[in-house]
């Protein structure tokens, strides 16, 4: 009971900072696009679209991250999943900004496609530099432990 409890809690965390994160960025991105682009004004409707598509996908991450739902994936499956399943909602959310229109082109899929499965690479190669780092520690941890158990037992 207690875990759920914990789990619930880091549920909505995980969402009111991801949201909040999340829109703000936008937000800035927006801001920097009107400035530009020499814009005056933000719609209400933009801003709206733009609160629902950032809250849906910070949703489908705390679905897929967090242990509540999924329980036993390693961080691999779960990136994987998510980069997938979030490709997809974002193409939704880019035809309902009208960033997409119509079918498009081979080109511009591609585009899209390859930027998802560079930033899929470098989220991997993180990953594995983070992972290898924390094995050496943990190998150094368990051969000082080691050394420290045979001095005590005069070996």
């Amino acid at each position: 009971m207690e875990n759920k409890k914990k789990d619930s809690i880091q549920f909505f965390v995980w969402l009111r900072n991801g949201i909040a994160f999340c829109t703000t960025w936008f937000l800035i991105l927006m801001l920097v696009y009107s400035h530009f682009f020499n814009i005056q004004s933000i719609s209400t409707r933009n801003l709206t679209k733009m609160i629902f598509c950032t809250s849906g996908g910070v949703l489908l991450f705390n679905l897929i991250f967090l242990r509540m739902v999924i329980k036993k994936w390693s961080f691999i499956k779960r990136l994987t999943c998510f980069m997938l399943l979030f490709s997809i909602y974002e193409c939704f959310c880019f035809y309902w900004f009208g960033l997409f229109a119509g079918k498009g082109t081979i080109n511009k899929w591609s585009l899209f496609i390859g930027i998802a499965f560079v930033l899929y690479i470098i989220c991997m190669a993180i990953y594995q530099q983070y992972n290898k780092k924390q094995s050496d520690v943990y190998t150094q941890a368990l051969q000082r432990y080691q050394q420290k158990r045979g001095g005590e037992n005069g070996e």
